[in-house]
């Protein structure tokens, strides 16, 4: 009877401190590549158009850039949770995502394996509508509320 007693509550004692855990930013080696950071609020950009024309005196065709295939590059807002800041640049061609590049992103923790997998799940759904990477909601959280501000940003252009 004693030892049921002891085992019982050394159980209890042992589902408390498991239930209790909450855990922290795992510290890793590696890296994540960021661009320098910026302190602007989301902005667009249009590459300069390429003549259409080999002959500008032509009065048929015109120069101005076709926006279906316009080439434009926007930032999301800085997102701030407690694991870091995340931001986001967002460069389209026509209506299509081509590349998403972190302008800010925490150095540490669990977020060195989630942004990787959130940009590539990022282009394959062309939109903010991805999954959270489990163990770093947070940094997903951040990253889609910052990948959402660009495309809007590019919307409103």
């Amino acid at each position: 009877m004693k030892k049921t007693i002891f085992v019982v509550a050394l159980s209890v004692a042992g589902f408390i401190a498991v239930w209790r855990f909450e855990p922290g930013p795992v510290h890793n080696t590696a890296s994540v590549a960021q661009a320098p950071p910026s302190t602007s609020a989301p902005s667009t950009s249009v590459a300069p158009p390429a003549p259409t024309s080999a002959n500008p005196a032509d009065p048929t065709t015109s120069s101005t850039p076709d926006s279906a295939n316009a080439t434009v590059t926007t930032q999301g807002t800085a997102e701030s949770s407690r694991y870091g800041t995340v931001q986001v640049q967002v460069t389209f061609t026509g209506s299509r995502m081509v590349a998403v590049t972190l302008l800010q992103a925490p150095d540490d923790g669990r977020a060195l394996t989630a942004l990787p997998r959130l940009q590539e799940e990022a282009m394959k759904a062309q939109n903010a509508d991805i999954d959270t990477i489990t163990g770093a909601t947070e940094t997903s959280e951040s990253y889609k509320t910052s990948l959402q501000a660009a495309i809007d940003a590019r919307g409103s252009r």
